[in-house]
């Protein structure tokens, strides 16, 4: 029997204790003198041997009790093969996530493949022997340990996050119907942020060992995202900083014909916000740090807005006089495309061809229409919302309420409409909103002569208020939702509400708002699913990927087409449909958590596979553990559950022998 943590058993010096507890615990008894002896009864001999039989057998368990558990602790590993005569089955989860391309040249995947050669040359002839890569690829079982180390040795790590979760699912499911013997081998690195989503249904049915392939990183910088100040040609760049020490590099952003260098400081253990002044309208950009990390993958980020081009968004009312206000003020600047449509109208539309979509005075919609209008949200785009006459505050505040997120979109829920007795004025507006800062200082000289008769009130406002009314009433309040955003208004642009559409600054305002919008972002995650939106109707769609590789995906079925990033980068997506070429294109990015240096416990990893067998590697002690573990089983448990046993049999032996004691000194009393 050898240990493959050898250190513990120092502990077995902790045996001593009960030893010392039971010497110092004996104390001789004092002498009394009587007159007389006739009431007391001699103890016989045999009592006090039967006691001191009873102190020692206590104190062997306790003893031995002790020696278990620190031996299980040092890990024994017997060096009989106990099931030798059994089937054996073999998985390997190796992470290829995007951390495990840190250090010079790779050392932490040059680990992994290290140990995983080292678990494939020292198997027992005639053990089945799969890999699972967290990045989904799976080696089905073989015998022929050449190939699958000749697969392993030309694999790399991948751009894509960690998932544990998954590749364990995998490897459960690989040994699921397999009866014999059954291992587990995870060659991971300990990055903590891999082990926070994992979580087992169950008791894992095998064995599972963990090997520590991770290098000693305490410093990185990763690039956490990259997206544009609404209104402005402004970026901002956010860059954690996940040491300690206060780094100073070099920020570069490259887009259309544009380049800049920037100078950064970026304290320890922060996230630093950089702003970047962009002279003109790009729709791609690359932000890359000039520094000499360890992980290099995680200092770029990659951004795509929208396509430049044709403004559009759609118009849905059935008022005819707040549609014609609202459409001509919206149109009157030439750049905007304006569809229109009745709220009965929209259950079939696409949304995401439209920058906003605007509801004026809107009936009833339809579960559908709110189904997709919620996720158009949550994708991205923007609602602007003004109620009218056909709304009733309960029914708005039901209909915008998603159920299934548990999420009020609105900035705020309708109480009930107030017709004011004196008509009001604006008193407030949040001039430093890119929506106002088109007018600056004249704002209130624009607005000076604007009258509200009417406006619902609002309750429960979660959003940021951008005007407010001379009488306290709130007009326009803006919430964010995932990646979108809702305006809402109190009021109707129509009269009697207010003569607000017929000043000049309504249509400013609105193709301002409409610009502030511009600024939406396709961005995912390497490893994440993309949908093609629009592609339902086309036979086929061309995937173009960063290095200029174009893939053909069939469309027979007629469903949206989807892929899976596996490169970070601009993504394109072209295809035709309805008569017209179209093109997605989306910014692929590293999971900016990979870049996390932080490393988990191995108590924390037995509290997360807490109804498993799970023993502890590191990769400087690979040899010694394959040379014990691969040639017979681990007795860690053996030990735990003797020292169970004895703790139990302990507290059975030792309630009995009180209990015997106090009944014999009871029978004594009645004598």
């Amino acid at each position: 029997m050898g240990f493959l943590q050898p250190i513990f058993l120092w502990g077995l010096a902790g045996i001593s204790v009960p030893i010392l507890i039971h010497l110092f615990s004996r104390k001789k008894s004092p002498v009394y003198f009587f007159s007389t002896v006739r009431f007391i009864k001699l103890t016989h001999r045999k009592t006090i041997r039967r006691q001191k039989l009873e102190e020692i057998l206590v104190l062997l368990l306790r003893t031995v009790l002790v020696a278990c558990l620190f031996i299980a602790i040092a890990q024994p590993v017997s060096r009989k093969t106990i099931l030798a005569g059994k089937e054996s089955y073999t998985v390997l989860i190796l992470d290829d996530s995007a951390s495990m391309s840190a250090g010079p040249s790779q050392n932490v995947w040059k680990n992994l493949q290290k140990c995983s050669e080292q678990i494939l040359a020292s198997l027992r002839k005639g053990t089945n022997v799969s890999v699972v890569f967290a990045s989904g690829r799976t080696i089905p079982f073989s015998r022929i340990y050449q190939d699958v180390a000749k697969q392993i040795r030309e694999s790399k790590p991948g751009f894509h996050g960690n998932t544990l979760q998954t590749a364990l699912n995998t490897a459960c499911f690989l040994l699921e119907k397999k009866s014999g013997y059954k291992k587990i081998f995870i060659i991971t690195d300990f990055q903590k942020s891999a082990w926070e989503k994992v979580a087992l249904p169950g008791k894992i049915s095998a064995d599972v060992t963990v090997i520590d392939a991770g290098e000693d990183y305490r410093e990185n910088l990763t690039i956490k995202d990259l997206y544009p100040v609404p209104g402005k040609n402004t970026y901002i760049c956010e860059i954690i900083n996940w040491g300690k020490q206060q780094v100073t590099t070099e920020l570069n952003i490259s887009g259309e014909n544009f380049h800049t260098v920037k100078q950064v400081n970026l304290p320890g253990e922060k996230t630093t916000e950089v702003e970047i002044n962009i002279g003109n309208d790009c729709q791609s950009l690359k932000a890359e740090l000039a520094y000499p990390d360890v992980l290099k993958i995680d200092n770029q980020f990659y951004l795509q807005r929208e396509t430049s081009g044709e403004k559009k968004l759609l118009l849905v009312s059935s008022d005819d006089t707040s549609l014609f206000y609202t459409k001509s003020s919206v149109a009157s600047s030439g750049t905007i495309v304006v569809d229109t449509k009745k709220t009965n109208e929209i259950s079939d539309v696409s949304f995401e061809q439209y920058r906003a979509i605007i509801l004026v005075n809107p009936e009833k919609m339809e579960v559908s229409a709110k189904e997709k209008l919620y996720q158009y949200i949550f994708d991205g785009g923007t609602l602007i919302y003004f109620p009218g006459e056909r709304i009733a505050p309960e029914d708005f505040n039901n209909d915008w309420l998603h159920k299934g997120k548990n999420i009020f979109i609105m900035p705020a829920k309708l109480d009930r409409k107030h017709d004011f007795i004196k008509s009001a004025g604006v008193a407030w507006i949040a001039t430093g909103h890119p929506l106002f800062t088109e007018f600056g200082e004249q704002t209130f000289d624009y607005l000076k002569t604007t009258r509200f008769n009417a406006c619902y009130s609002v309750r429960e406002i979660t959003g940021d208020i951008l005007m407010r009314l001379d009488n306290g009433s709130v007009a326009l309040i803006e919430k964010r939702i995932g990646k979108g955003k809702v305006f809402l208004f109190t009021f109707t642009p129509c009269q009697p509400w207010t003569n607000l559409h017929t000043k000049p600054f309504f249509p400013v305002m609105m193709t301002v708002m409409i610009d502030y919008l511009s600024g939406i972002t396709h961005s995912v995650s390497v490893g994440n699913t993309v949908i093609v939106k629009g592609s339902e109707n086309a036979d086929s769609v061309n995937i173009i990927n960063p290095e200029g590789t174009i893939s053909i995906i069939k469309n027979t079925g007629k469903m949206p087409v989807s892929y899976v990033p596996d490169l970070p980068g601009i993504w394109t997506a072209q295809f035709i449909a309805k008569g017209n070429e179209q093109k997605q294109m989306v910014s692929v990015n590293v999971p900016h958590t990979e870049g996390n240096p932080s490393k988990i416990s191995y108590g924390e990893i037995r509290t997360i596979l807490r109804k498993t067998r799970v023993n502890f590697v590191s990769r400087n002690n690979m040899e010694k553990f394959i040379t014990m573990e691969t040639s017979g089983g681990n007795l860690m448990m053996v030990f735990l559950e003797l020292a169970m046993a004895l703790l139990i049999t302990e507290l059975m032996l030792s309630n009995l022998f009180v209990f015997f004691k106090e009944k014999g000194a009871h029978a004594s009393h009645k004598l």
